[in-house]
């Protein structure tokens, strides 16, 4: 494995993450097959947990392949599925099999999911998720029992930038700032104002902002427009545009995001979001001029 995630961060450069799929079953060809052809084209891959309360293979268990073929994963942590032993009790086992880096979520309700009969935990939030690595980092579980040795994390949040009104946004994002976080993915932009609004203030801490691109796909407009996808806010002119059009147009989309992010310098890297098109991941870098 070449350079970690956190050094990526650290460089300056224009960092490149994408989100990969796990499984839904013990196969995992699939997987794998997509960790080895992102390898080279991304500096660290994020690894969801059950994203949108969809049950799949646990994240820490996907991460450790993802480590085991050469890329330094981003293993997302939910609020939803653990009270607070299984959180602390992830964190000291993702340590242990050397993943450090760690996506802190509060997670999709389990209505948007496909176990809706499940009841959602959320014992703690995002917050008290970054503030309780943190102590565990110092020793400390968060009732103040004392660990017998200390996990070192980098950890992440994420951000919305094309919330409305966006305030209650900001103060959530300086609280996690304030509770440890390095770096925000934000959820999927779209409109390049909102998200120079949303740096605007984020500019001000020293951490690190990913945007996400998500490659649409025109079979899914009407789950774009209904709300089916919690956070996600899409113009009704870029509905238009990508209505009975192909995956090329979603790219091409994609693209535009992109080149107007890096050439504007806005933030400081994408997370590339193409769920089932992660073969085109090359096409959208060449759409964004990267």
């Amino acid at each position: 494995m070449g350079k970690t995630f956190k050094e990526a961060l650290a460089s300056g450069k224009f960092v490149i993450t994408a989100n990969i799929s796990s499984p839904k079953g013990v196969n995992v060809d699939s997987l794998i097959n997509q960790v080895k052809f992102l390898k080279d084209l991304t500096d660290g891959l994020v690894v969801p947990d059950n994203l949108l309360a969809t049950m799949t293979m646990s994240a820490c268990a996907a991460s450790r392949l993802v480590i085991e073929n050469g890329v330094d994963p981003i293993m997302s942590l939910n609020c939803r599925d653990r009270n607070r032993i299984a959180l602390a009790s992830d964190l000291l086992g993702a340590s242990l099999m050397d993943i450090k880096n760690i996506l802190c979520v509060s997670g999709d309700h389990t209505k948007f999911g496909d176990h809706i009969d499940a009841k959602p935990v959320y014992d703690i939030d995002s917050v008290q998720l970054l503030g309780m690595a943190r102590g565990l980092e110092k020793g400390r579980d968060i009732s103040h029992n004392e660990l017998n040795g200390y996990p070192q994390f980098c950890l992440g949040a994420v951000a919305n930038p094309e919330a409305d009104p966006l305030g209650p946004q900001l103060n959530k994002f300086d609280k996690k700032v304030q509770a440890g976080a390095e770096f925000f993915l934000t959820l999927p932009v779209f409109n390049i104002d909102n998200l120079k609004r949303f740096m605007e203030h984020a500019r001000k801490s020293e951490v690190k902002i990913l945007a996400s691109i998500r490659v649409l796909v025109p079979e899914e407009v009407h789950k774009y427009a209904d709300g089916s996808y919690p956070g996600l806010f899409v113009p009704e002119d870029v509905l238009e545009e990508i209505k009975d059009a192909s995956i090329d147009k979603g790219i091409e989309v994609a693209g535009r995001l992109i080149r107007d992010i890096k050439d504007r310098n806005i933030c400081d890297g994408i997370n590339l979001m193409a769920s089932g098109y992660e073969e085109r991941i090359p096409d959208i870098l060449k759409a964004g001029g990267i």
